[in-house]
């Protein structure tokens, strides 16, 4: 498609993540002809749920991976890989860093968060975080050191034990064999807080039968090169406790992806305070979504799908305001949760079901890929792991 032949101002969404391309989705499926720019910085639509998969070659890049450019070409629409310096929404224009200029009718900005580097001093010259390609590729390096090399001894140290920091430990745990000690630290009393009970209990299970060591209320104070400290979250006994590491990981904080047209947007939590239609009052024709918005009215958690399910209600939204009638508040449905906790385990709480286990793993894994964007991907995916004859005898072998 060319931007020179458009026919009318088209709907632009800035960043390509899960809202992002659920609303691209829901807006193609909807369509009344308008065309749809989808803008992003990157090359490649990333499946975060199933990165861990990937860092244990359990999926294959094009799977958690597929590039914006094949999603494009199959659900037809246009893509652009840019960067996007200024809003103006007055005019309803973007312009790039390349000068390229998009008059649109409608946007969407869902943009994103990344790692929250800015909670420690240098820290980020220390630490990475996992929530991107290159952070993927720094640690699945470290695994390939440690597994090819008796110099590694000191301890891997996980910040955070959400979800991202309990499923990397124990997928690293697995990856390494135990070689060396993971420490998972934590400033809370407990391992993840916003769980459901039945996942967090199968959790504790799966890292205590691994070489990973917890430290609940604690926080890293300090970190340089070879050490860091941690501290007692109780101030009254002063407890230091000094570490030599060799990799620290950070999952403990997440800010809006660095996007200059968005920070007058922000409030004082680094949030977008959207109302219940997902739009800010002032601006009607521009739409957010995703882990960058909240909402005093209706409050929802920061997650893969409630950005989708907001994606999918701001398509509709927007084509009711094209249409000129009544916009739809957005209202979460949890659908539960499922979690990756080692290599070939899972615990599921939601779609009607509570498993935990090798079959909860394959669950898990045929659920998101059957949510992989577009139809050829998602079933290109799923049917890979219905033919697997690996996946047949775990499930259906009569051995013990």
């Amino acid at each position: 498609m060319d931007l020179n032949n458009l026919k009318s101002d088209p709907i632009v969404v800035l960043g390509g993540g899960f809202g992002g391309l659920a609303t691209v989705q829901a807006l193609l499926a909807k369509s009344d002809g308008t065309s749809v720019i989808l803008i992003d910085q990157g090359n490649r639509f990333l499946f975060k749920p199933l990165l861990y998969e990937l860092l244990s070659g359990e999926l294959q890049l094009w799977e958690v991976a597929p590039q914006y450019s094949d999603l494009a070409s199959e659900l037809r629409f246009i893509f652009l890989q840019e960067c996007v310096v200024e809003i103006d929404e007055i005019e309803h224009k973007i312009i790039t860093s390349s000068a390229i200029e998009i008059t649109y009718s409608q946007l969407v900005i869902s943009t994103g968060v990344t790692t929250d580097y800015s909670l420690l001093e240098n820290l980020q010259d220390y630490a990475c975080g996992f929530s991107n390609l290159n952070d993927f590729r720094r640690i699945k390096k470290l695994i390939t050191k440690i597994n090819n090399s008796s110099e590694c001894t000191n301890p891997i140290v996980i910040a955070g034990a959400g979800p991202t920091g309990v499923e990397l430990a124990c997928k690293i745990s697995d990856l390494i064999k135990d070689r060396i000690e993971i420490y998972l630290v934590d400033k809370g009393d407990k391992i993840l807080p916003s769980c459901k009970s039945f996942n967090r209990e199968i959790a504790i299970d799966a890292i205590d039968k691994r070489n990973i060591k917890v430290y609940l209320d604690y926080y890293i104070k300090s970190v340089d090169k070879t050490f860091l400290e941690l501290s007692s979250t109780d101030h009254e006994t002063n407890n230091f406790i000094k570490i030599d590491y060799s990799t620290l990981i950070w999952t403990a904080g997440l800010k809006p992806t660095k996007s200059k047209f968005i920070h007058h947007f922000l409030n004082k939590n680094q949030k977008i305070k959207v109302n219940e239609f997902m739009q800010i009052d002032e601006y009607p024709n521009i739409f957010f979504v995703g882990d960058i918005t909240s909402c005093e009215k209706t409050p929802f958690p920061s997650s893969a799908q409630v950005a989708m399910q907001q994606g999918s209600l701001v398509a509709q939204n927007i084509i009711s305001l094209r249409k000129g009638n009544e916009l739809k508040p957005f209202k979460f449905d949890d659908l539960g949760e499922m979690l990756s906790l080692g290599i070939g385990n899972a615990s599921i709480t939601g779609y009607g079901i509570t498993l935990a286990g090798p079959l909860a793993f394959e669950i898990r894994r045929v659920a998101y890929l059957m949510r992989m964007p577009g139809f050829l991907l998602s079933f290109k995916s799923s049917g890979s792991w219905l033919i697997s004859q690996k996946i047949i005898n775990r499930l259906f072998s009569q051995s013990p």
